[in-house]
C-alpha cells in the first residue's frame, strides 16, 4: 500500500504520513499534525456529507481512531497514531 500512495500520490504529504505510520514516527513529544485538529477536520468532513445527504463510513472510522488516540495521548496524540491504535485495538 505504502509503494502505491507513493506511486499515485507522490510529492504530497500523503506519502509521508504512510511512511511515517510504517515506521511507528507517531509517538513522539510533539506531534507533527495534532489529534485535536484532525478531529476538528473529522468535525468539518461529517458535516459536509451530512449537508450532501450522505455518511462516510471511513470518516466514521476515523473518528473512532482518532478519540482512541485522543484518550491514549491527549493533546500531544498525533494524527498518524491512529494507525497504531487500529493495530493495538483490531489485531
Amino acid at each position: 500500500m505504502a509503494e502505491f500512495i507513493k506511486q499515485m500520490f507522490g510529492g504530497t504529504p500523503y506519502v509521508a504520513y504512510s511512511r511515517r505510520m510504517l515506521d511507528g514516527d507517531y509517538e513522539r513529544e510533539e506531534p507533527l499534525f495534532a489529534v485535536d485538529l484532525a478531529l476538528k477536520d473529522v468535525r468539518h468532513m461529517k458535516s459536509v456529507a451530512e449537508k450532501a445527504g450522505t455518511k462516510l463510513g471511513t470518516i466514521d472510522v476515523s473518528e473512532k481512531l482518532l478519540k482512541q488516540v485522543k484518550e491514549e495521548k491527549g493533546e500531544k496524540g498525533d494524527l498518524a497514531g491512529m494507525y497504531g491504535e487500529y493495530f493495538k485495538v483490531d489485531s
